[in-house]
């Protein structure tokens, strides 16, 4: 995306692949403290402390490849007591990238595929290369990206439990009523 049209990310590490190494080249991308109170807001976490990735990144021709880890160290709140609760993460990172014509390419190929009904799953399959915009991958946004995925949607605090019968022995069926009147109790 260019910057007309992307929103503002929160944490952005541009890199620009002529920069980038064959043998590969280390690149650490840490949240600053002023920049964590937006991360967790764009995630809906009530606070990250620390987020912090590690990537090695090599290059041949026009393709790239990732590797890396993500640490964060941050807090959730709970869907039963809704209460803030620690959570520590430590996120592999795998992705391949590529030039924007060649992803277009592998994008057309599959939509071609795509239109014969074929019922066998390929689980082992790779995903598709990511594209190389205007010469520059920023890593802050593949970070916030694998954190996002990597984040519990339902997260519950250790010890938590949901008694869903509490209440409900008191409460009388509308059809028990129904048939006491009928009974002329």
């Amino acid at each position: 995306m260019t910057p007309d049209r992307a929103p503002a990310l929160p944490l952005s590490h541009p890199i620009r692949i002529e920069a980038i190494r064959t043998r590969g080249t280390e690149v650490v991308v840490r949240a600053e403290a002023a920049q964590l109170p937006a991360i967790a807001a764009q995630l809906g976490l009530v606070s990250i402390e620390f987020l912090e990735a590690r990537h090695v990144l090599s290059r041949n021709g026009e393709r790239v490849k990732l590797e890396g880890r993500i640490a964060a160290r941050l807090h959730q709140a709970c869907v039963v007591t809704l209460e803030p609760f620690p959570v520590q993460l430590d996120i592999p990172v795998k992705l391949d990238f590529t030039s924007e014509e060649e992803s277009a390419a592998f994008a057309r190929r599959n939509e071609r595929d795509d239109t014969e009904i074929d019922i066998e799953v390929l689980l082992n399959e790779d995903d598709p290369p990511e594209p190389i915009i205007d010469g520059v991958i920023d890593l802050g946004g593949v970070t916030l990206e694998f954190l996002a995925l990597a984040l519990d949607p339902y997260p519950r605090k250790p010890g938590a439990s949901f008694d869903s019968s509490a209440g409900d022995a008191a409460v009388e069926s509308p059809f028990a009523a129904l048939a006491k009147l009928k009974r002329g109790d």
